[in-house]
């Protein structure tokens, strides 16, 4: 990161910034890659919620750096700082992991409708996601068909 000499170049670097995260926040909201996502995350909340309503769906396997982002966002500077703090805070974040696990099940044996609430919340934010991107996408491209 370039460091400015005067408030003249801070503020064009905030903005070149800015302008770098919110092309890349439009790029995934209302893309066919969020709607996909957010699809399946609605679907696996649903049918847990329908077939099995004592157990969550397991998303640990779920990784942005596996899956990929669309091509078109860059983060910038905020993004690299994001990544090297994410990949320094590995060991921790496995922890914090393991302290909701264990909160969920003893939430779980003090009440056992407490899993079937939480199926039935993730069904909900994800529909409500999922319908929000289908209107952006709709909003976006009205002239196109397919």
């Amino acid at each position: 990161m370039q460091t400015p000499r005067n408030l003249t170049e801070a503020k064009q670097l905030v903005g070149r910034e800015a302008r770098r995260i919110g092309g890349s926040l439009s790029a995934i909201a209302g893309s066919r890659w969020l709607l996909a996502i957010l699809a399946t995350f609605a679907v696996v909340f649903g049918s847990h919620l329908i077939y099995a309503p004592q157990r969550l769906p397991s998303v640990s396997g779920l990784s942005l750096v596996q899956v990929g982002l669309p091509p078109s966002v860059d983060f910038g500077e905020l993004g690299q700082q994001a990544s090297q703090l994410a990949s320094e805070r590995q060991d921790e974040a496995q922890s914090v992991r393991g302290e909701i696990v264990a909160e969920i099940d003893a939430r779980q044996a003090e009440d056992p409708g407490f899993i079937p609430m939480l199926n039935m919340i993730g069904f909900g934010i994800a529909l409500a996601l999922l319908l929000a991107n289908m209107t952006l996408m709709t909003l976006r491209r009205r002239e196109t068909r397919g």
